[in-house]
């Protein structure tokens, strides 16, 4: 049973050709400690392929969140994965506003 231990809360994003376990790695840890997060998919479909064509579902779509209600953003490796996050321009104007603010490092 998860049992929150912040009230911040932590977006991973996934595209088609990522590298699952570079992101599905990262919510199993962020799960286990406690730390809110969505699993969401930057195409208009929950359901996700990695570059091992392994299918999976997420929480929600990038339509259907605010970047305001996250304090961190993840960004998963993997080919084809990263070209097709780095194609998604909100994502990547959410990215350059974290580093703007200084919520990245």
């Amino acid at each position: 049973m998860f049992t929150p231990c912040t009230d911040k809360r932590v977006a991973v994003f996934f595209a088609d050709g990522c590298e699952e376990i570079e992101g599905l790695s990262v919510v199993d840890v962020l799960y286990r400690a406690g730390v809110p997060c969505d699993k969401v998919s930057i195409s208009d479909s929950l359901s996700v392929t990695s570059s091992h064509q392994v299918t999976f579902l997420t929480d929600k779509l990038l339509s259907q969140i605010s970047f305001d209600d996250y304090s961190m953003l993840v960004l998963p490796g993997g080919l084809p994965g990263t070209t097709n996050l780095e194609a998604c321009e909100p994502l990547m104007q959410a990215v350059d506003a974290f580093v703007a603010d200084g919520r990245a490092l």
